[in-house]
């Protein structure tokens, strides 16, 4: 019973994480560090879950992280509670003094949660904001054990439970939880109960190459967050510290702007600890955006570790290389040296990557120092509409 007890601890206490920053919309070797307010900025991911053949997994075979999932919905229910016990245990976790009690307290709760107390366990939790750790990982915890009828008792509650009972159940029957999703109609899919949101952070968890295809539909379909979505999904793998794992991902994801998305994401992740292995993957993968965009970001990450060896390697770097380092490089230390960020951007051969540099190091240059950028912005070389769009003063809103 200990070592469950410590399985269950490690499936619930899992850390939320911000939904992937987005690239630039300006350039493609854009890289990524924005965040963007219009997603959910928190669900959970809770254990990596390995979904059974008989609750209809797909890829499951194909999962490379298969072998490190667990089971959530086999640790819950493992211990008999009353309902004298979950109310005793709901009342300790409400009054608990200090972190660790009060997760010791809701550890309890979540092993004893079955389809049948589940409903009596959640007044336990109806204090908490929506958007409370411990809110979300019962409702995935939830998801994952009952599935729809989780999700569905969503539907009479006045707070955003649906997201999270949906990512539980995407992530232990992603088959079924997907043909829900797509049951429901677009006005709900992207609603504010966030349910496009729930259904990826699920996928991620179950079979990352299953959230990409996700994400893909997603975009064929015209919806403007599937970047954000495949960041969701590379931090899924990246999560469980695999970069071969992830390196593998991004170069099978299908081709365009998301295959953009995931190698940037993957090589900024690599770059934190060793931008020059950044690099030389990046180097490996094929000519156009997606080189484009890793590049970007390693040199961005590196500009802010090391700007003067970001700086030597990019001497020895040429043609698209050179221009993607560069933009990284000029879209970081322009937060340090706005005069230095757009002396770089300046130096792009490719002239639409130039525009697109110096439009971004532009404003922050604006930002930082008005006076001095005002004075730059006639000598740029900009055109007038680009001008305008740099400058605070002429921009149409």
């Amino acid at each position: 019973m200990k070592h469950l007890h410590h399985a269950i601890w490690a499936a619930v206490a899992a850390g939320a994480f911000y939904v992937g920053s987005s690239s630039s919309p300006d350039h493609q070797a854009s890289s990524g560090n924005s965040r963007d307010s219009s997603a959910p900025s928190t669900l959970p991911l809770s254990g990596r879950t390995n979904p059974s053949p008989e609750n209809g997994a797909r890829h499951s075979s194909e999962n490379p992280l298969s072998s490190r999932n667990h089971d959530i919905a086999s640790l819950l229910g493992s211990t008999h509670l009353s309902d004298e016990d979950i109310a005793l245990l709901g009342e300790e976790f409400r009054t608990a003094k200090g972190p660790i009690a009060r997760r010791l307290a809701f550890s309890e709760l979540l092993k004893g949660m079955t389809p049948e107390n589940a409903k009596l366990m959640r007044e336990q939790i109806d204090h908490l904001p929506q958007d409370s750790p411990e809110f979300r990982e019962f409702h995935y915890a939830w998801g994952a054990l009952a599935g729809q009828e989780a999700v569905l008792n969503g539907a009479d509650t006045p707070k955003r439970d649906m997201a999270a009972t949906l990512a539980g159940w995407a992530s232990a029957d992603p088959d079924n939880a997907l043909a829900y999703f797509n049951s429901l109609t677009p006005e709900v899919q992207n609603g504010g109960n966030h349910m496009k949101w729930g259904a990826v952070f699920g996928l991620a968890d179950a079979n990352p190459d299953l959230a990409a295809e996700f994400a893909t539909v997603r975009h064929a379909n015209g919806d403007k967050d599937a970047g954000k979505m495949i960041h969701i999904t590379a931090g899924a793998i990246l999560q469980n510290g695999n970069l071969e794992t992830a390196k593998e991902w991004a170069q099978n994801v299908p081709g365009g702007p998301l295959k953009g998305e995931a190698t940037s994401k993957v090589a900024e992740e690599i770059s934190k600890n060793n931008p020059k292995e950044a690099l030389s993957w990046a180097q490996t993968l094929a000519e156009g955006d997606s080189k484009n965009r890793a590049i970007g970001s390693t040199f961005s990450n590196w500009a802010g570790q090391d700007p003067e060896a970001a700086a030597h390697q990019i001497s020895s770097l040429s043609g698209a290389e050179k221009d993607a380092a560069t933009y990284g490089y000029a879209t970081r230390v322009v937060h340090d040296d706005p005069a230095v960020g757009i002396e770089w951007a300046s130096t792009i051969s490719d002239e639409n990557a130039r525009n697109s540099a110096l439009l971004n190091t532009g404003r922050t240059f604006f930002e930082k120092n008005p006076e001095a950028a005002a004075a730059w912005l006639p000598q740029s070389g900009l055109s007038p509409e680009l001008q305008q769009k740099i400058s605070p003063s002429k921009r149409a809103f």
